[in-house]
């Protein structure tokens, strides 16, 4: 039976790799060709994934010969590092955000269930528990919108009215959904992300009868130049959120500029952009440059990397058992000749993205290259 299994699945192979012929495979191409309009179901992923399998795509991923890394020299088999002109971040997080909702509930190191949608990787200490899975995240969430400055605010908001806060990148919402239910509770909160997968989760599962004060909104192309406006008059809320969202990752570029031009649009007068990643250092202070140049004063910040580093070790555990249990499920990884190249490059890939160590982003907090804050911005009017 063991033999017949392995000659069954190289037949599927085979019949799989003729269906995906050359144009169907760039249709498909995972890095590059998927829509953030789409939610794709466990068929059409197991066609994606398999046609990715048996494309070139990973033996080039492995063979290509890369520029060097000032950061670095990082590979993709030693450290999952792609370069930026390998693949669309529209893309990337349309597969992610479709495997997410569905994969299993999965089962932490502890042996926790729990539901894959809390995808920041946060900071040590947290102040939740050792058995929760996604404790490092809710602490990054939770410290965002509780700075000092933030609470001096909220102080003074007249009896009668809601604080009013938007998210700009919320990913599946759980973020959102930590604060509107534990963090701010009385708070009106609009979860805004380009992903129709990452919002199809946000209302299933977040923005629900319990928990009326949230609401979850896809901006198709998102927010900026490349998208559209935050779906807000002007000077209407009180705080904008952006957490570890694809943004500024190399540099303040007109992308970023468009966005941070919408948000200065939209928050009130004395209003607050919070902003919390693990970006390039050079690329905080440039942020911080453009920002008080651009109607914002700083107010706060904070260097978490120390911390965002432990918590990726803490993690450690919990993202291997994610690894195997995200991937396990498609039939591309037990293809033979083919599966075990495909999953070894999947692996590095989504490690890298997790930023777990060994992988470059990893590598780049310990050395100082990245450096995980969190900063306020007073916007001035």
């Amino acid at each position: 039976m063991a033999a017949w299994g392995s000659w069954s699945l190289a037949l599927l192979a085979v019949c799989v790799g003729t269906f995906f012929s050359a144009n169907l495979v760039r249709s498909f191409d995972l890095l590059n060709g998927l829509s953030s309009n789409t939610v794709y179901s466990n068929w059409q992923l197991q066609a994606i994934t398999t046609g990715f399998c048996l494309s070139p795509i990973p033996s080039m991923l492995l063979s290509k010969e890369r520029d060097e890394d000032p950061a670095g020299g990082y590979t993709i088999e030693e450290h999952g590092q792609l370069d930026e002109e390998e693949y669309a971040v529209e893309s990337i997080y349309a597969l992610l955000y479709s495997m997410y909702m569905n994969a299993p509930n999965l089962i932490s190191e502890h042996g926790v269930r729990y539901q894959f949608t809390f995808n920041t990787w946060g900071f040590a200490p947290s102040p939740y528990p050792e058995t929760d899975p996604q404790r490092h995240g809710k602490a990054a969430y939770a410290a965002l919108v509780t700075q000092p400055p933030i609470m001096e605010y909220i102080k003074n908001i007249p009896a009668g009215q809601r604080l009013r806060i938007a998210e700009v990148g919320c990913g599946t919402g759980a973020g959102a959904n930590l604060i509107t239910r534990e963090v701010h509770p009385t708070c009106e909160y609009l979860a805004l992300d380009m992903q129709h997968a990452a919002i199809e989760t946000c209302n299933k599962l977040h923005a629900t009868s319990e928990n009326p004060g949230l609401i979850c909104k896809q901006i198709p192309g998102g927010v900026g130049i490349n998208g559209g406006k935050i779906p807000l008059h002007n000077n209407t809320m009180d705080v904008v959120v952006i957490s570890e969202t694809h943004i500024a990752e190399q540099e303040i570029g007109e992308l970023e500029k468009s966005i941070f031009a919408e948000i200065h649009r939209v928050l009130k007068p004395g209003g607050f952009f919070v902003w919390g990643n693990a970006i390039p250092t050079t690329t905080w202070h440039e942020g911080e440059a453009y920002l008080t140049g651009a109607g914002f004063e700083q107010v706060h910040s904070k260097n978490y990397t120390k911390g965002a580093v432990i918590a990726r070790d803490e993690d450690s555990a919990r993202v291997e058992l994610i690894l195997d249990q995200l991937l396990d499920p498609y039939i591309s990884t037990r293809i033979p000749f083919f599966g075990e190249r495909c999953a070894r490059v999947g692996k590095k890939l989504i490690a890298n993205f997790y930023r777990h160590p060994g992988t470059a982003l990893y590598a780049k907090m310990v050395t100082g290259w990245d450096s995980y804050m969190q900063q306020a911005y007073r916007a001035l009017k």
